[in-house]
């Protein structure tokens, strides 16, 4: 075992960095976390994925492959840095299915879901990659002049995985100059496993120190602006295309319409994630056709970082299945529940690790959906 935990620390000067995460794909976290992660940074910073995507239209980043940063920079002395969210525990299958668009994916799944090593051959002809976890990687696996950092990443999943899974982690980790993880269940996970990590709280709770006079220039214009005008105050709530079944929608809309009330203020439903398996726009319509015309309710059709945020931050409270949006709400001191299925899901974990109000989510089954504390 490990002596002592890898202290985090900013890279050194003269040593290029490299931020590497999810944020080749549409989910507000993993954008959050890579605005985060570049904050007061240098600016001789790139911006690494699986995939070379351009998300910038939505807040994100010029994202490179990972093959193509170490063609052009594998010369030079850099920091290379895992930037946070569930990354030790997200597949080849996930990642690679979340990399293609939204209109494929049935297609996809339906093509290979049943067969794990059809799964296997077609994410890694995507990906282009052996890795089984493949947004880990392993200081031997890159360049010599590259050191390896592990910013506030999450796993809680990681005693689920099969050995093979675990074991790729493990080896990625050790060698790691600085490690970092977000919850309680991942840092005794590893501790268990024989590595020393610190626990920190993910990088999205420094929000409004980092990005406060930025998100109140934006909220002055747009839609947030609009929203404003339309409604005195607004519960901020975003659903998982996952929770869009009749009786959930129902459930929800129920409640929203009673709080709404009971409060005096509007609804404002939003999405957190424009990639596959993670928002749909048609779930928040039929969630708005349940709310009729009782209350002020609007969609934010806008998916771009700094709306999300300038919404989250004017809210009188927030709820949905976003970590990120509950992390974001609760750093601008709005009260905040976030949804899950089970004590055993990450926001679950997260919340319950720093939050000084303990179950600071609730189940479908566990009553009253929204904070007690709402007020217009």
């Amino acid at each position: 075992m490990m002596t002592s935990a890898k202290r985090e620390a900013a890279p050194a000067n003269g040593r290029r960095l490299i931020l590497f995460g999810a944020f080749d794909r549409h989910n507000f976290g993993d954008l959050l976390l890579a605005r985060c992660a570049a904050a007061g940074a240098r600016t001789d910073i790139v911006f690494t994925g699986l995939a070379a995507r351009d998300l910038r239209k939505f807040g994100g980043f010029h994202t490179l492959a990972l093959a193509d940063a170490i063609a052009a920079f594998g010369s030079e002395d850099a920091d290379f840095v895992h930037v946070g969210g569930e990354l030790l525990t997200t597949t080849a299958w996930e990642a690679a299915v979340m990399l293609q668009s939204p209109s494929d994916t049935a297609r996809i799944v339906a093509l290979h879901d049943r067969s794990p090593d059809a799964r296997t051959a077609w994410a890694r002809s995507v990906l282009g990659t052996t890795r089984r976890i493949p947004y880990i990687v392993a200081q031997d696996d890159l360049p010599t002049r590259w050191r390896t950092h592990f910013r506030a990443v999450g796993g809680v999943a990681f005693d689920t995985l099969p050995g093979a899974e675990r074991n790729e982690i493990l080896r990625a980790l050790r060698t790691a100059t600085t490690l970092s993880v977000r919850d309680r269940t991942t840092f005794d996970a590893l501790r268990h496993a024989g590595v020393d990590t610190d626990l920190l709280p993910d990088p999205a709770a420094a929000t409004p120190a980092l990005f406060g006079a930025t998100i109140g220039q934006r909220g002055q214009g747009g839609e947030i602006a609009a929203l404003r005008s339309r409604m005195r105050s607004w519960a901020a709530v975003q659903l998982a295309a996952e929770w869009g079944d009749d009786a959930t929608l129902d459930r929800v809309a129920g409640s929203l319409l009673a709080t709404s009330a009971a409060s005096g203020t509007g609804i404002v439903l939003y999405r957190a994630g424009l990639a596959p398996w993670h928002d749909d726009l048609d779930t928040l319509r039929r969630l708005a056709d349940r709310l009729g015309a009782q209350r002020p309710v609007a969609i934010l059709e806008s998916a771009h970082v700094l709306d999300i945020f300038a919404l989250l931050a004017e809210a009188c409270a927030y709820v949905g299945t976003s970590l990120h949006g509950w992390i974001v709400a609760h750093a601008f001191k709005v009260p905040a529940r976030c949804l899950v299925r089970g004590p055993a899901d990450k926001a679950a974990r997260y919340t319950d690790t720093w939050c000084d109000v303990p179950r600071q989510w609730r189940t479908p089954e566990d009553g009253p959906l929204f904070p007690e504390t709402i007020s217009g």
